[in-house]
């Protein structure tokens, strides 16, 4: 373990299992949301004492509304998802601008609280609607991924800011908070949670995970309800293999899967905090240094 300070953030997107990529693209609704997966992680994460942050679609704050503001008062913080799942990259400056700023204003009014952090879906955003973000007050996006494979994936240029760990940039009071990339089969591949720590083989996985996690001060992780839900989804008609491989595969051991990372954290001593600690303690650093 090495002397310098090291940072794990735990997070989770909340949102239906409509939402869900697949489902969301091809317009299917199902009755069942899956948001009991949401409990299941707050129970996994206060088993050692983890406090979530929580990236919400504002229908599913709804619907979870009792369990959401129950976290909240436990410590865990809240975040914009979006006013649904709409690819910010989907939409244009105006539309995102209006949709973002009606999904903070009312995930503030429902929960009363300030929300700080905003993660776009499918981690689709850019320079110009990270200039958006700052507009409407918002003091961190995490939406940037080095994976070019992700849908609707956009790319942000870092260049004009000034790098704190290894995915985390600062500029003019404003942060940038990327997800844990590893290089993989010669192109960056995601080890930071949902299907990518899913699917994989857990014996290839793992071995990579330590590794980045010793040589690393950085790590973020990630999931949806859906993968951590004792409920039966539901068959659905008319998806690709691929689709329906991704819904079902891995589900019953990746609860196993994230105590393991935690536990590999914790060996290489990581220090557990929401973004919204991770960003205070970098301005706090930089109000000291003056």
């Amino acid at each position: 373990m090495s002397g310098r300070e090291k940072f794990a953030v735990f997070t989770i997107d909340v949102e239906t299992f409509s939402d869900t990529g697949c489902l969301y693209e091809a317009g299917i609704k199902v009755a069942e949301d899956m948001l009991d997966g949401l409990d299941e992680y707050i129970r996994i994460l206060e088993r050692y004492g983890i406090k979530a942050t929580m990236f919400t679609v504002c229908e599913a704050a709804q619907i979870a509304r009792d369990a959401i503001a129950d976290y909240i008062r436990r410590g865990h913080k809240l975040a914009v998802h979006g006013l649904d799942h709409t690819a910010p990259l989907d939409m244009n400056d105006e539309q995102f601008w209006r949709q973002t700023k009606e999904a903070k204003a009312r995930l503030e009014e429902m929960f009363g609280v300030t929300v700080r952090g905003f993660r776009a879906p499918f981690f689709s955003l850019d320079n110009r609607k990270l200039e958006i973000l700052r507009s409407l007050g918002f003091q961190y996006d995490a939406s940037r991924t080095e994976f070019g494979g992700a849908r609707h994936g956009g790319r942000m240029d870092m260049s004009d800011f000034a790098q704190l760990l290894a995915g985390m940039f600062r500029q003019n009071g404003f942060y940038e908070c990327g997800i844990s990339c590893q290089k993989m089969f010669g192109q960056m591949m995601p080890i930071s949670g949902g299907g990518y720590t899913r699917l994989m083989n857990w014996m290839f996985l793992k071995p990579v995970i330590r590794k980045y996690l010793a040589m690393s001060d950085y790590y973020v992780f990630y999931l949806h309800p859906f993968e951590l839900s004792h409920r039966t989804a539901p068959h659905i008609k008319g998806l690709r293999s691929y689709d329906r491989y991704y819904l079902t595969r891995g589900l019953s051991v990746f609860p196993d899967r994230i105590v393991s990372i935690i536990e590999m954290l914790k060996e290489e001593g990581y220090r557990f905090v929401t973004f919204e600690e991770l960003v205070d303690i970098m301005e706090s650093r930089r109000v000291g240094a003056r």
